[in-house]
């Protein structure tokens, strides 16, 4: 599952870079952009460097720029206030 905060994170910085690439290291966060390009939120190309993962996120899509819009002035709901807001 994307996690809503992380992948907002990511894809506003991916949106301030000037060349729109975002580089990304490390098994969390590659998994995470992994999930996002799974989900239609970005282009991506994924890797291993020797014993390190990588990601580039090579650009938003409609959708992702749609979940950046629907979440413009505020970061996304976190999971457990979601949770228990269902119970």
């Amino acid at each position: 599952m994307v996690n809503l905060n992380l992948a907002h994170s990511l894809l506003v910085a991916a949106e301030e870079q000037p060349y729109g690439f975002l580089n990304v290291r490390g098994a969390h966060l590659v998994r995470e952009v992994e999930l996002m390009a799974g989900a239609g939120l970005v282009d991506a190309s994924l890797g291993n460097n020797g014993s390190e993962a990588f990601a580039v996120i090579n650009r938003l899509t409609e959708q992702g720029h749609a979940f950046l819009r629907a979440f413009k002035d505020q970061s996304p709901p976190r999971m457990a206030a979601l949770a228990s807001a269902e119970h």
